[in-house]
């Protein structure tokens, strides 16, 4: 019995030590991305990483040029579930130039899982691409209460706020983008919007 229960608590143990270590990488590959290293992404994530990570490779692969790429990690979320297929099909039909088939079906990613932070964050990079800043600021803001940790999210919330004119909303999520991710590539452009709205 005692053997057992040593064998159970071993098995508990590395299971959980495993686990730790897979939530590790994917945050390890999340910050990767969020200082500029998007190569360093695509190489760190296997074909059979879960959906999450398929669409940061995804979106690496946009940051390089790489469109070919980016659809067949876009495509490897189809066996994510109804909200992860819809995000990838969003996704690929942006690529594609789709604007509108783009956003329809990050809408039904939405409708299918409003809690999913890639399914808000798709729609906000859709309606974006079709000029709509309002709307697309309002999608990444509530990809970032979804998950407050989703340094773009604070980011393309704050872009768009700017476009939209709405400079309060604007300096919540900048100031939330600096702090979550000090060495974006983008960083030295939103203290310099920043700089120049606080001297006005």
């Amino acid at each position: 019995m005692r053997t057992r229960f040593v064998r159970l608590a071993l098995t508990i143990a590395t299971a959980t030590v495993a686990a730790g270590a897979g939530i590790n990488a994917q945050d390890d590959v999340r910050k990767l991305f969020e200082s500029g290293q998007f190569q360093a992404v695509v190489e760190q994530t296997p074909e059979d990483a879960p959906a999450d990570a398929q669409y940061l490779k995804g979106l690496a692969q946009l940051r390089l040029g790489q469109n070919d790429g980016a659809k067949g990690a876009f495509g490897r979320l189809q066996g994510g579930g109804d909200a992860w297929r819809s995000v990838g099909e969003s996704a690929v039909a942006l690529i594609d130039g789709n604007k509108d088939g783009a956003v329809d079906a990050a809408r039904a990613a939405v409708a299918a899982d409003a809690s999913l932070a890639a399914a808000q964050y798709q729609l906000g990079l859709a309606l974006e691409a079709r000029g709509e800043n309002p709307p697309a600021a309002d999608a990444f803001a509530k990809a970032a209460e979804a998950n407050p940790q989703m340094a773009y999210a604070h980011y393309n919330a704050g872009m768009n706020y700017y476009k939209a004119k709405r400079i309060d909303r604007m300096a919540v999520y900048f100031e939330n983008f600096l702090k979550l991710a000090p060495n974006a590539p983008e960083k030295p452009a939103v203290e310099s919007i920043m700089r120049t709205l606080r001297g006005k």
